[in-house]
């Protein structure tokens, strides 16, 4: 089992900022971007068995986990730029892309942005699927901004992260452990103004438009019972996708690769083993 600050072969350094990254395994690379309020740890259970067949990198993205948590504006480009020059440094050419929630919209921003580096595209339970209203985004805002999220207590916790899990379990009580043990670290109030600019970043980045665009075979993973970004959001996106496939995994919930690894796994073994489609082209 890991635990926050293990696993890491290594921290990067990218430019002035470090980020931090898991990495193991041998075969054709397989970078896993975590979601909102997250680190690599949200991809445990799965780890060690994509490493069987594949070099997995599972990423601290900037401002969370172990990266640097700078004081600067969290944009789709500040990303996307930060996680290209990290898979530069390793060498990195064209690899499988998975991103989890938050990190399924940076995975789609970067696959835009830069579509000869991937190969795949993997998208859990993913963002970016639902344009917020002005009304909405003025109410949503507020109670995730920099002071709100700075003073977080363990009982707003349990009420913030109370959707993730469909049912209480040794996984989601582990889950919520680790949300309770950030609110200790010397690093909380930078940890909380850039999760505050990334929950921006993520309610204003509609990408439904964009999902045509896409060049690389794309498999949409979702819990079933998703109460965070329900299912019909998923199968909005598979209507819009040029080569694009949907597996649902019934009776888990936002982060299936952490409730439900078994299933994850069963979901994406077959997309990641079949060959390349001409969509690339």
């Amino acid at each position: 089992m890991l635990s926050e600050g293990t696993g890491y072969q290594s921290t990067q350094k990218i430019g002035s900022e470090e980020i931090g990254y898991y990495d193991r395994g041998q075969g054709s690379p397989m970078v896993l971007l975590h979601g909102m309020f997250g680190d690599f740890l949200d991809w445990e259970p799965v780890l060690e068995p994509l490493a069987a067949s594949h070099r997995v990198i599972a990423v601290d993205l900037p401002g969370f986990g172990r990266s640097s948590k700078p004081r600067g504006e969290y944009s789709a480009e500040f990303f996307v730029s930060a996680l290209h020059e990290f898979f530069e440094q390793l060498k990195l050419s064209e690899f499988i892309l998975a991103g989890n929630s938050f990190g399924g919209q940076l995975a789609i921003l970067y696959a835009l942005r830069h579509p000869d580096s991937v190969s795949k595209l993997v998208l859990v339970n993913s963002g970016g699927f639902r344009r917020y209203t002005s009304e909405e985004m003025a109410v949503l805002e507020p109670r995730f901004n920099e002071a709100a999220l700075a003073a977080l207590t363990p009982e707003i916790n349990a009420l913030l992260f109370s959707g993730v899990f469909t049912k209480t379990s040794e996984t989601s009580m582990r889950y919520l452990e680790k949300q309770n043990n950030k609110l200790r670290r010397a690093d909380y109030p930078a940890y909380a103004y850039a999760v505050s600019r990334s929950i921006r970043l993520s309610l204003s980045s509609y990408l439904v438009d964009r999902l045509p665009e896409l060049r690389c075979p794309t498999l949409l993973v979702w819990g079933g019972q998703d109460q965070v970004l329900p299912l019909s959001q998923a199968e909005l996106a598979l209507t819009h996708l040029r080569s694009g496939e949907l597996k649902t995994i019934p009776g888990c919930g936002h982060a299936p690769q952490l409730e439900c690894p078994a299933g994850f796994l069963r979901s994406i073994r077959a997309f990641l083993s079949s060959p390349l489609s001409s969509s690339r082209s």
